[in-house]
């Protein structure tokens, strides 16, 4: 068997069987239940897990470890049980062994959140030697090569990740459990700024904006500005500013960042956003332009679309605003040919005045 699918879950009786029935027929499927008290176990049991149990002791890198003492494949996949493989994945993973063997790979996570899709990178293939590869770090788990950091390469997989959607929005339980890992990392090391984003991020995803502020402004004062999730953390207290009717104080903050972010389209695009609000016209398109010069990214967290359709769309409306018809058209099409439906609609109306 050449690859083991190893998930940590607890009362997941709502997800685990669509990531169950994501898996490939071929791998192995690992399921460490840390104390459901739903029927998670009885449906992995179901759809052909072999499944194991770990006492809680508030530290996901020790039930990961402990889920991967239990996998007999060359390779081992991490999936959480709110999230789903992309139908080509089997196909992807053994172009990326045949191509890079013995070597770690990233695949592209898309959190589909409120209505978007957020993309960010995460190394979930490796090989396993459990002596090599493990993980580390009580909540948002590291893996370790040797206790270093493990160099990779892209799969080119997807993962479909739904668990903003369906856990924190519907009853914030496992919010809640996050957030108490979160403050108690915190209250020991008060300056991770990596853990300050996270903890901002997470309110930001559950609409607690001041919450989410206070802690991304903790994050900024840190000022860990080689760290790649740090133009992340700027672009999220951008839009909790302009959310909040700060869209000036949010263009000053930002506005420093383009020459070291150069290669940000999300940065671009919220400051042609922010210029849409604070009235900066000429402003409008340079950094819309710009984002679709970048294009899409793997190197950061991204929303879908920014380094494509979405400036495109708005550009559209920066060029309808300003009577230029045929330019606002053309930038109408090129977002309507990604199936946005905005830009679908001012294209209809354009044409059919």
């Amino acid at each position: 068997m050449l690859v083991s699918v190893c998930m940590i879950v607890r009362d997941e009786e709502r997800n685990i069987e669509r990531a169950l029935q994501s898996i490939p027929g071929s791998y192995e499927k690992i399921v460490v239940d840390t104390g459901s008290k739903d029927a998670t176990v009885e449906i992995a049991n179901r759809n052909g897990a072999i499944v194991k149990y770990f006492d809680w002791i508030q530290d996901y890198s020790a039930a990961r470890n402990y889920s991967m003492s239990f996998a007999s494949g060359q390779y081992i996949l991490i999936l959480d049980a709110d999230e789903v493989l992309a139908d080509n994945t089997e196909q992807q993973i053994r172009e990326f062994i045949e191509a890079s063997p013995g070597k770690a790979g990233t695949v592209s996570v898309e959190n589909w959140i409120k209505d978007e899709w957020h993309t960010h990178r995460s190394i979930r293939l490796f090989p396993n030697d459990v002596s090599t590869f493990y993980y580390q770090g009580k909540v948002h788990e590291t893996l370790c090569q040797q206790g270093k950091d493990v160099p990779f390469e892209s799969t080119g997989v997807i993962i479909h990740h739904y668990g903003y959607e369906e856990e924190l929005y519907q009853n914030g339980g496992k919010a809640q459990r996050y957030i108490d890992l979160y403050q108690q990392s915190l209250l020991e090391n008060p300056n991770d700024g990596y853990m300050l984003y996270q903890l901002g991020k997470l309110y930001f995803s559950i609409g607690e904006k001041e919450r989410a502020l206070e802690a991304l402004e903790r994050c900024l004062a840190v000022n860990e500005q080689s760290q790649l999730y740090y133009p992340v953390m700027l672009v999220m207290l951008g839009y909790i500013l302009k959310d909040i009717g700060q869209s000036k104080l949010a263009e000053e903050l930002l506005e420093p960042f383009t020459n070291l972010y150069v290669d940000c389209p999300d940065l671009f695009f919220l400051l042609g956003l922010l210029a849409m609000d604070t009235g900066k016209i000429g402003e409008i398109k340079v950094y819309f332009s710009r984002a679709m010069e970048i294009g899409e990214t793997r190197k950061y967290s991204s929303v879908k679309g920014v380094g494509s359709f979405r400036p495109a769309y708005n550009l559209g409306v920066y060029y309808e605003v300003t009577g230029n018809r045929e330019m606002a058209i053309k930038y109408y099409r090129q977002s309507a040919q990604h199936e946005f439906p905005p830009a679908v609609e001012r294209l209809k109306n354009l044409k059919n005045p």
